[in-house]
């Protein structure tokens, strides 16, 4: 990707978010403009970007954006059938038209992230269960750090896979403060972390994780609150966090610590639907 051609694809991200009310890339998406980690595929025509795939082989995957003044008109299906192998494909918002193609496409629900929001009010004090204490992120934490979150999220398609390289893109980025990942320890070592992120003057709950040895102690719920006091203490008034709606304990705890549903992005997987 040239720089003028990731310029085009941001400007058409923009463009369709305006429309729709949601960002139709996501973070692992727009990192890969700069990268080598994805296929990008794009239609337009005199230097007019219509149409754009971002296809990253690893999470067989695929992201599509359609310039909201040229649907419809079948260059979602022309850069689809481009694709070397099936695919699935992430609708954010889960819109009425994201629905429509994946239906026409033959792809049905596969998976569901909740999105949550919660005013950063009323946030209670952080408790640390006995034995747990809590610091910010040196360099050199890393290691330890990456093999928590793979422990954490061995189940998980997308997260579980984080290494060192994509820990260093995403703490390359202007967002990134290191006083906002918390680290979580123990007598056996890293037990659990929060990673927090603030963007554009709002909060989120980037990624906690607890190491399986260290479940069902409490460790997540005293990560959460810590978390939010920090993005509290800095003055910004709400919080967000994305969570798999098939994880019903993360679900549960969110719930009870007042965040409250505000949308639903949608994986859609290609084939027909397994009973």
């Amino acid at each position: 990707m040239t720089s003028a051609q990731v310029a085009r694809v941001l400007a058409l991200a923009d463009r369709a978010a305006a429309a729709d009310g949601v960002d139709p890339l996501n973070e692992e998406a727009r990192l890969s403009l700069y990268r080598s980690t994805a296929r990008h595929l794009l239609v337009g025509q005199r230097g007019h970007l219509h149409g754009y795939l971002n296809h990253h082989p690893t999470f067989a995957t695929a992201q599509l954006v359609i310039d909201p003044e040229h649907r419809r008109a079948g260059l979602g299906s022309r850069l689809w059938h481009q694709l070397p192998v099936p695919a699935g494909t992430w609708a954010f918002g889960d819109t009425p038209a994201s629905r429509g193609f994946a239906a026409a496409m033959g792809m049905h629900a596969s998976r569901r992230l909740k999105m949550y929001v919660r005013p950063l009010t009323e946030v209670p004090t952080p408790q640390l269960p006995d034995g747990l204490t809590l610091r910010t992120y040196t360099p050199a934490d890393a290691a330890e750090l990456l093999a928590v979150n793979a422990a954490a999220f061995a189940e998980h398609p997308e997260q579980g896979q984080l290494d060192a390289t994509g820990l260093a893109d995403r703490m390359a980025e202007g967002w990134f403060d290191p006083d906002g990942l918390l680290l979580g320890y123990d007598a056996d070592g890293l037990a659990g972390f929060h990673w927090t992120k603030t963007v554009d003057g709002v909060g989120e709950v980037y990624v906690i994780a607890v190491a399986p040895r260290a479940q069902g102690r409490g460790y997540g719920k005293a990560l959460l609150d810590a978390g939010m006091s920090h993005l509290a203490a800095k003055g910004l008034p709400t919080v967000s966090l994305f969570v798999d709606a098939a994880d019903q304990i993360a679900v549960k705890m969110y719930e009870r610590a007042g965040f409250g549903l505000a949308r639903e992005d949608v994986y859609y997987a290609p084939g027909d639907e397994e009973h």
